[in-house]
């Protein structure tokens, strides 16, 4: 049994962890991230579609709302820094149908309402001579949003957390008690018990950030959210249809909608859609094709559906079940919970990666 002492104790290496952990380490913080998979932001990090995105959705009072806008800026910053490979492509919200037009109303006045800059109303010919193989009634036309290579930003943000803190990784936290103000929190490491005392203790675990926070002996444990599991299944082209601008259809409760993305390389994917399970599994269906393809055709219909192959999933943890509205961010700090130096973070899912630099500065406002 080792005995260990740290400033900052982060549970969880997806990219939210990681800029939590490069946020400290940047004021010359002593940090430690202790991750249960044997590599960084191998979960729900690098299982999304790598948007940028802009905040145009979420409901003013939102915490996703407050950190989307301002994470888009400090992206496109971060990334130019340090060359991260990044592309500004915009993005179309397309509305198929006349009866879907209102919702482009309401997504734009919200959109205006959490600061997004430069987004446009644009007919359906404006989209057809920008992107020929588009049809739609009417566009909004969002100019902030873009992709990135979540792999390569994560480890960037390895590489600065590492200047004065280290990362642990096939590393479980078992569980944390508390003395004199200190966290004392046992991790089992590759079958060895560690002990790690710190002031500080973050728990942005992720899909299993429930699971840790009932483990914290001196939380209220009626203060737990439960997580439900949403996952969204990508089906790809592997082919470039020389479309440059993502293409979102009109959103869901649950989701964006089933938008075309592209990767770096400028190759089409679609998804994520909504599939509620009850425990994690990263299986594609391939008898989701076909509904894939359904959807596909409202805004290509020339597409041609053989194009189309089972991609990659992700599980999104959400705050709200099937049917019950929105999800949204939840960050449970001292001010609720009363214990000093312990923040919870439960539902992070999309738009974390945007907001994952704000997000570790607001932690560090938390704390200070």
């Amino acid at each position: 049994m080792n005995n260990n002492f740290v400033d900052v104790l982060v549970v969880g290496g997806g990219v939210v962890g990681l800029a939590i952990a490069k946020t400290f380490s940047a004021e010359g913080r002593d940090v430690l991230v202790v991750e249960r998979e044997n590599t960084f932001g191998s979960v729900t990090s690098s299982r999304n579609s790598g948007v940028i995105h802009a905040g145009v959705y979420y409901d003013q009072k939102s915490l996703k709302a407050k950190f989307c806008a301002q994470g888009n800026k400090r992206i496109y910053e971060y990334c130019d820094k340090f060359k991260i490979p990044h592309f500004n492509t915009g993005k179309f919200i397309v509305a198929c149908s006349k009866d879907e037009i209102p919702r482009l109303d309401e997504i734009y006045e919200k959109a205006g309402d959490n600061g997004v800059e430069g987004i446009q109303r644009v007919t359906g010919d404006y989209v057809a001579n920008v992107e020929p193989l588009i049809e739609c009634e009417e566009a909004l036309f969002v100019p902030s949003s873009g992709i990135v290579d979540q792999t390569s930003l994560m480890r960037s943000y390895l590489g600065e957390l590492e200047l004065s803190g280290s990362i642990a990784y096939n590393s479980n936290f078992i569980k944390s008690v508390l003395k004199n103000n200190i966290h004392i929190s046992t991790i089992l490491n590759e079958g060895n018990e560690i002990k790690i005392e710190s002031t500080i203790l973050i728990n942005a675990a992720g899909l299993y950030a429930e699971e840790v926070a009932k483990s914290i002996s001196y939380l209220d444990k009626s203060l737990i959210p439960r997580t439900y599991y949403a996952k969204g299944n990508y089906f790809e082209t592997s082919k470039d249809l020389n479309i440059r601008h993502l293409i979102y259809p009109i959103p869901n409760e649950a989701s964006l909608g089933l938008h075309l993305g592209l990767d770096i390389g400028m190759q089409v994917r679609f998804g994520p859609d909504v599939e509620w399970i009850d425990e994690i599994n990263y299986k594609v269906d391939e008898n989701r094709l076909d509904a894939f393809y359904r959807d596909i055709k409202k805004y290509i219909p020339t597409f041609d559906k053989t194009l189309l192959k089972k991609g990659y999933s992700g599980v999104r943890p959400k705050l709200k079940n099937r049917g019950e509205g929105k999800s949204d961010f939840m960050i449970q700090s001292e001010k609720i919970h009363k214990v000093p130096n312990l923040i919870n973070l439960f539902g992070i899912e999309s738009p974390g990666l945007t907001a994952s630099i704000v997000l570790g500065e607001h932690m560090l406002e938390l704390v200070s």
